[in-house]
C-alpha cells in the first residue's frame, strides 16, 4: 500500500487560531496531491500557555474542527491536528484526524502526559489507543511523550501497525527525542514514523523542527530541519517487509514475553 504524507511544520506564534488554519491553506494549495497532512501538537492553541489553551479549547466538534474538515474536503487530503480538547469539564490533549471528505475518523487524547509546561497538571490523561486504517495502511497516532516510550509503540506494531504518526510539540532542550528517539522507533519496529515538530519560539519555548518522515530502515525520507514548511514523502509498506526479512526484530521480540 502507498500513502503520499505531507507535515506541515508550524512556526509558533502568538495569532488567533483561524490564522493559523488560513496558513495551512496556503501551504495545502501549493501542495500536490497529498493522501495526508499532519500538523503538530496543539496546533490551535499554542504549547506552554494554561491561559490561550483554555481560551481555544472545544469539543471534537467545534469551531476550528469544522474549519479543518471543510479544508480536508477542498484539498481531498485527510488533515491531523492537535487542540485542546473540553469534554464533560474535562480538557485533554487531543489530536483529530479528518477524512478527506471532511469526516471524523479519530480523535486520539495523549494518554501519557509529561511534567513539561505543567501537562500532567492541566490535562486529563486519554485511556485509548487510536488505530485506524488510511489508503489501506494500517496507523495509530501517538503524541508527544508517547512516541519516547518503547513498550508503547512495540505493542502498536505487535497489532499490526505500519505508520506511527506523532503530532508533537518538542523544545530545543531535549533535542535527543527529535534526533535519535523518532528514528530509533522506526528501526526497531520496521515501521514508518511521521513526526510533526513546531519551529520557532513561543512562551519562552524554542521549539526545535526537525519534522520528519522516516522509514522502516530508520532513515528520513524528508527532514523539514527549521522553519515553517510543508514537507512531504510516499512511502510503501512493501518496504516493511524487506527490511523485516533482513531485520526481523519484531518477531524476534516475542521470544523475550
Amino acid at each position: 500500500m502507498k500513502l503520499s504524507l505531507g507535515i506541515f511544520q508550524y512556526e509558533m506564534q502568538d495569532e488567533h487560531p483561524l490564522d493559523k488554519i488560513q496558513r495551512l491553506e496556503a501551504h495545502l494549495s501549493n501542495s500536490n496531491n497529498l493522501d495526508l497532512v499532519i500538523c503538530p501538537e496543539l496546533f490551535i492553541s499554542g504549547y506552554g500557555s494554561h491561559k490561550k489553551i483554555n481560551e481555544y479549547s472545544e469539543n471534537h466538534d467545534g469551531e476550528f474542527a469544522k474549519k479543518i474538515s471543510n479544508l480536508a474536503k477542498k484539498f481531498s487530503t485527510a488533515i491531523i491536528y492537535g487542540y485542546p480538547e473540553m469534554d464533560n469539564n474535562q480538557l485533554f490533549n487531543s489530536a483529530q484526524l479528518f477524512s478527506n471528505d471532511g469526516l471524523s475518523m479519530a480523535n486520539h487524547r495523549k494518554k501519557l502526559l509529561p511534567p513539561t509546561a505543567e501537562e500532567s497538571k492541566i490535562f486529563t490523561p486519554g485511556k485509548e489507543s487510536s488505530i485506524f486504517s488510511i489508503k489501506g495502511i494500517k496507523s495509530a497516532i501517538v503524541i508527544c511523550y508517547e512516541l519516547e516510550f518503547p513498550e508503547l509503540i512495540r505493542e502498536l506494531a505487535l497489532q499490526g501497525v505500519e505508520l506511527i504518526i506523532a503530532p508533537t510539540g518538542q523544545s530545543s532542550l531535549w533535542p535527543a527525542a527529535a534526533l535519535f528517539n523518532c528514528r530509533t522507533r522506526a528501526f526497531e519496529n520496521g515501521i514508518f514514523v511521521a513526526y510533526a515538530n513546531s519551529t520557532g519560539d513561543l512562551n519562552g519555548i524554542n521549539f526545535m523542527g526537525e519534522s520528519k518522515i522516516i522509514g522502516p530502515d530508520g532513515l528520513d525520507l524528508a527532514n523539514a530541519n527549521i522553519g515553517e514548511k510543508l514537507i512531504a514523502a510516499k512511502i510503501d509498506t512493501d518496504q516493511i517487509s524487506l527490511v523485516r526479512k533482513k531485520l526481523p526484530y519484531l518477531n524476534d521480540s516475542k521470544s523475550l514475553q
